[in-house]
């Protein structure tokens, strides 16, 4: 897998566990309670961390992520079956062939692509 794809998986699941944080109620109580973790700072250093990852993306790539984020939930999806798992929408195959060597995106929902193995 490309290692720019590879970045952008990791940004997007850590910014998933940050969503699931402060958006499900009575997580943070949990958490606290059980887990015995400062919300706060795990919410900080989770945002240092994507930050840092932001950081080693190539300019155009981190552009177009910074563009989708307020507009999609997931911005990295799989293509399974030739099919785009964002927008499910048929990928062409030659896009396909190279979405893991190089930083494919969807035509039509503009979603990162990879595909899986």
């Amino acid at each position: 897998m490309h290692p720019q794809l590879t970045i952008l998986l990791e940004m997007q699941d850590l910014r998933l566990q940050r969503a699931a944080l402060t958006d499900e109620p009575g997580l943070d109580r949990l958490e606290t309670d059980e887990f015995h973790v400062e919300l706060r700072a795990a919410l900080e250093a989770l945002d240092e961390k994507i930050r840092e990852l932001q950081e080693q993306l190539d300019a155009p790539i981190r552009a177009r992520w910074e563009r989708g984020l307020p507009h999609l939930r997931r911005m990295v999806v799989p293509v399974i079956g030739g099919v785009c798992y964002g927008c499910f929408m048929a990928i062409p195959t030659s896009r396909v062939e190279s979405a893991n060597e190089t930083v494919q995106t969807c035509e039509n929902c503009g979603r990162f692509i990879y595909v899986l193995p």
